[in-house]
């Protein structure tokens, strides 16, 4: 099926009245084929959409992403949508996973969900190819372009797309899981989501960044200066107001800027050479009301509120985000009665958690999308 097929089938649809998609509001602004390298081998039809988001937690906006169905026919009922949110990549437009295709860590998993019979919707999120820079772990920003895109998702093939849907996402994504699993039914009423799949997800940053400044002591965490700056950027760019140029040191606003238009990979190996500790990055601290109350509305993951099934992913050896800030959040999430199922790994890094923990997401995911 190619993508006039089912644009035409969901045309019908609406004329017709049938299902729920055809209650849902349209936000898609446009349609496009994706390059053959953003395509993996697993997708049968595949489109790179733009589609109508917020750009900050306020602030209206725009994104882009991909969307890929499984080979073959759909099943009765059709396919259920996975809302894949990618982990970091840069801010900078050429790192949009629909322009530069999904990375060897998250590859796979994308294969996987195909593989199983799932339709994928991914966010690039937005400032990640449209205009603005991406509100970097603006977790409310970020749900909204997740939950989004399956929305628009159901504009193109809403005729072979079941309602029943998931997030999931790794690191970066799994931090806009957490804030997509709570916001998904109110946001997205007219579809029947189901839950969420964190992986490796920062939680208790707000209570950590707001320590940056000149004094602070350098930190063996894998990454941490490539994720302050791009944090960094965002504020810089969704968040003038703050000024946040004033507490950072000429060198912070050197790399600044060098983040905003360079992807994460090339960062790392631009730092590697050019050792840097977060500390260096600022002329004074941001240990104040003001950024206290900005990180907490940015990136203060919740810990209730989630009326779906959540499954929580980390590992012992997770050198980019410690452990024990999962640890933290699981044991507010029980105080709150959330539902959480959670996957506990050993010997795997940041980055292998994720295909490390898919036979049992997988199961997860069979569970709750399976038809009431």
């Amino acid at each position: 099926m190619r993508v006039v097929g089912a644009a035409v089938a969901a045309v019908l649809l609406l004329l017709t009245g049938a299902g729920e998609a055809s209650a849902q509001p349209r936000i898609l602004l446009s349609q496009e084929e994706l390059p053959p390298a953003a395509v993996p081998t697993q997708a049968g039809d595949s489109v790179r959409v733009r589609y109508s988001t917020i750009r900050t937690a306020t602030a209206i906006g725009e994104s882009t992403g991909s969307i890929f169905l499984p080979r073959g026919d759909p099943p009765d009922g059709g396919w259920p949508v996975v809302s894949y949110a990618h982990g970091t990549v840069g801010v900078a437009d050429q790192c949009a996973p629909s322009v530069a295709g999904f990375n060897y860590v998250e590859l796979p998993a994308i294969e996987q969900w195909l593989a199983a019979g799932y339709a994928v919707a991914a966010t690039d999120y937005a400032g990640i190819g449209t205009p603005g820079v991406n509100a970097y772990l603006d977790g409310r920003a970020a749900a909204a372009n997740a939950v989004d895109i399956v929305l628009a998702a159901h504009d193109i093939y809403g005729a072979v797309l079941s309602d029943r849907w998931i997030v999931t996402g790794l690191s970066q994504g799994g931090h806009a899981t957490y804030f997509a699993a709570r916001e998904a039914t109110t946001r997205a009423p007219a579809l029947d989501y189901r839950g969420a799949v964190a992986v490796a997800a920062p939680t208790h940053l707000e209570q950590l960044f707001p320590a940056a400044g000149p004094a602070i002591p350098a930190l063996p965490t894998t990454g941490i200066v490539n994720y302050a700056l791009l944090t960094l950027a965002g504020i810089d760019d969704q968040r003038p107001e703050v000024d946040i140029r004033h507490y950072l040191s000429p060198k912070g606003i050197e790399l600044m800027e060098l983040a905003k238009v360079t992807c994460s990979r090339e960062l790392g190996r631009y730092l590697l050479g050019h050792p840097t500790s977060v500390g260096d990055l600022f002329a004074e601290p941001l240990w104040n009301e003001q950024f206290r109350a900005l990180f907490r509305e940015m990136q203060q993951v919740p810990v209730d509120g989630f009326d779906r099934p959540l499954r929580v992913v980390h590992s012992l050896s997770d050198m980019s985000v410690p452990i024990p800030l999962t640890w933290a959040q699981l044991a507010e999430m029980e105080q709150h009665g959330v539902n959480v199922e959670y996957q506990q790994l050993a010997g795997e890094d940041h980055r292998e958690s994720l295909t490390a923990s898919m036979s049992e997401s997988l199961a997860f995911a069979a569970r709750v999308l399976s038809p009431m």
